[in-house]
């Protein structure tokens, strides 16, 4: 009977583990698409035609012919003559703008006394002249000023000299040259015990008194400052030539059309620039590369009839960073009116291993609430499970079920992370309050060779590029197909993962609570309980936001409702959670348990909910600096912004279901700095009288 009863405790117990297996790792063992779909864009996308697109665009680093600035770029039309033999017929490169740019032409450093030998030639490593350096022939002494301190250049005499520092020229410039100084020579770097070779893509800005900078490499820059700390009196030749050129703002770009013409369109976009000096191999040749071989996937897939034509459309931009991205927007104003969301490859095709980095996922703002979030993570999540280090044996584990390598690129397990949000990039100009197109990033981070001439074709691994292109397309083609089941499923995915960040939350929140001293008790109770008001908001938007796949779908919208009532009983669950933690503290301390009492202002607050006009998305991107001076000045705010981060309160009075307070809470729930419920309440006043928000 005994053993029958341990047999069958046995039995029941791995069966229960076996569930509570399938419970914890379901998240990250299935797909948002069919297998069949999945696998037929593995298979069809290839990494390797990835890097082989990086090794034409980026052989070399940084120089540009002049030639090049009286057409189209060599760059923007690589990628429309890739595209068109992809069967892209409408793919072409729209201009934008026109814009000065400085060039570098050519720059050589010959040492003439003591000795004859050249130090320095633009021909051999471009990074070499440092950009906004000005045309120069000057013969002169070098003068040894160390980490360029005022004191340090205050201690020399360096008039008609050029100064060689450690530090970064564009610091040292300014002060050297009000010194008298005609040129600088510098071999600062970011990371000199990564790469001793390594040159930052840096520069200076002198305006009218702008000399020049010569930039080397700390294996030679070491050399010339023992010599001249041992007394040795060096001097140079320097021949700089540069221009400024005239350039168009070319973005090429292309579109798959979807079966509806009526449908929304999602947006991919890479910077295919940054500025029009050539960067890069990863920043950020690879994300331009990467984006070629997600259209011509798709494409190739759809026109064979192996996949459906999505029902919306897809589009494709190759942009010159922020300078490209930004007038794009604001010229293409319908495309944006009907635009879900945003994809942007940064840089994507780093060498994992070999750089200890990681592919991130960065999410939006709660500013920003919006499913792709939730499409993007999983794909990721799935990409990391099927793709582990069994990869690489196959022996005594699991089989990896869906492998995802190049032909020439490593067997690396997927080394990835999912993030909060990350700007300075192009989704900031879509998730802007004036476009309201949420987009997410996927960028390769840390980069050691991120700026730098380092940053060359072997850097990349095809295999890493090939997961890059795959995640990318399905996470678009899953949205760009989604009809009412596709719906349902995100829907799901979205509240599962809604429960995990308020978890997430809200155990940082109690680890810091169990810390508490008596003075801060009250103040991280507060704390935790908002924290977990402002998720719930954000949980629900973001459920909510899965409506706009099948908006007249009644079993849809019955489907999001019950979601949400789901995600309201983790909140009062958690909430019943940090009360009991709260209690416990409290007797462990000896004082009184905390209660929340608003005061009069946060009351009057959260009776005020602000909304966006249709004036914001008439005006398009940039709409706060619509905002005049003066009307700035009247509620005691200068043109550089009132508040912390007025974009984002101002992003999230979209829809007006959030109070004043709740604004307070949802800002100060993401980030360290954040703003007083004082001065987000006059920045919205202010904005109400702009027109641009409703009470």
């Amino acid at each position: 009977m005994n053993k029958c009863k341990l047999t069958l405790t046995l039995v029941l117990s791995l069966f229960v583990t076996g569930l509570m297996g399938q419970e914890y790792t379901g998240p990250f063992t299935h797909s948002l698409m069919s297998e069949k779909v999945y696998d037929l864009i593995v298979g069809e996308s290839s990494g390797d035609r990835a890097f082989y697109y990086i090794m034409d665009i980026a052989p070399y680093e940084r120089d540009r012919k002049s030639s090049d600035y009286s057409g189209l770029f060599m760059e923007s039309k690589y990628v429309v003559e890739k595209l068109k033999a992809a069967g892209f017929d409408d793919a072409t490169t729209a201009i934008v703008g026109k814009s000065k740019t400085w060039d570098g032409v050519s720059a050589e450093v010959w040492e003439v006394s003591p000795n004859t030998a050249k130090l320095a030639d633009y021909r051999d490593l471009a990074a070499i002249l440092g950009q906004g350096s000005q045309s120069a022939d000057v013969t002169a002494e070098l003068v040894w000023v160390g980490r360029g301190t005022q004191a340090e250049i205050d201690a020399v005499d360096l008039k008609g000299k050029i100064a060689v520092t450690e530090a970064s020229a564009g610091r040292v410039h300014n002060p050297a040259v009000k010194a008298g100084a005609v040129g600088i020579i510098s071999y600062y770097s970011p990371r000199p015990l990564v790469d001793p070779i390594q040159i930052p893509n840096s520069g200076i800005r002198g305006g009218d008194n702008a000399t020049f900078c010569i930039n080397l490499t700390p294996r030679d820059g070491h050399v010339l400052r023992d010599r001249l700390l041992m007394g040795e009196k060096i001097t140079v030749k320097a021949k700089i030539e540069t221009a400024t050129e005239e350039t168009n703002i070319e973005v090429p770009t292309c579109l798959i059309k979807g079966s509806d013409e009526n449908a929304e369109e999602i947006i991919l976009c890479a910077h295919l620039f940054e500025g029009y000096v050539k960067l890069g191999a990863n920043d950020n040749t690879s994300g331009s590369a990467a984006l070629i071989e997600v259209a011509r996937t798709l494409n190739e897939l759809i026109a064979r009839g192996e996949i459906e034509r999505p029902k919306r459309s897809i589009r494709f931009i190759w942009i010159p960073e922020f300078q490209g991205s930004i007038p794009w927007a604001m010229q293409n104003k319908e495309i944006l009116q009907k635009t879900l969301c945003n994809i942007n490859l940064d840089m994507v095709g780093l060498w994992l291993s070999k750089s200890q980095s990681f592919y991130c996922l960065h999410r939006t703002t709660m500013g920003n609430p919006h499913y792709i979030n939730d499409v993007a993570e999983s794909f990721y999540h799935y990409m990391g499970a099927t793709n582990k280090a069994f990869v690489a044996t196959g022996v005594g584990r699991p089989d990896a079920t869906k492998p995802v390598y190049s032909v020439t690129g490593s067997r690396d397990p997927f080394y990835y992370t999912i993030n909060a949000h990350y700007g300075a990039s192009d989704h900031e100009v879509f998730s802007d309050w004036g476009v309201q197109a949420p987009g997410v990033i996927m960028i390769t981070w840390p980069d050691n060779y991120y700026h730098t001439s380092g940053d060359r074709p072997e850097i990349c691994d095809p295999t890493q590029l090939h997961r890059a292109i795959v995640l990318a397309a399905a996470s678009a083609y899953t949205i760009a197909e989604a009809g009412e089941e596709g719906a349902a499923k995100i829907a799901s995915e979205v509240a599962s993962n809604a429960a995990k960040r308020m978890a997430i939350k809200m155990r940082h929140d109690l680890s810091l609570l169990n810390g508490a001293t008596s003075e801060n008790f009250a103040g991280l109770y507060r704390t935790a309980k908002f924290n977990q008001d402002a998720l719930l908001n954000n949980e629900l938007a973001t459920l909510a936001s899965v409506m706009e796949l099948a908006p007249a779908s009644a079993l849809l919208k019955e489907l999001v409702t019950a979601l949400q009532s789901n995600v309201k009983a983790v909140w009062t669950a958690n909430g019943k959670s940090i009360d009991a933690a709260m209690k416990l503290k409290a007797s462990s301390l000896g004082v009184t348990p905390a209660k929340i009492v608003l005061s009069a202002v946060e009351k009057s607050a959260s009776k005020i909910y602000p909304r966006s006009t249709p004036k914001v998305k008439e005006f398009g991107y940039g709409v706060l600096r619509s905002v005049s001076p003066e009307l700035m000045a009247k509620y005691g705010f200068n043109q550089r912004g009132a508040v912390n981060h007025g974009g984002e309160i101002a992003k999230l009075t979209v829809g007006g279901t959030n109070s004043i307070l709740d604004i307070k809470k949802m800002i100060d729930a993401q980030f360290p700095n954040p703003d007083s419920l004082e001065s987000i309440t006059k920045y919205l006043e202010m904005l109400k009288e702009a027109g641009l928000v409703e009470f």
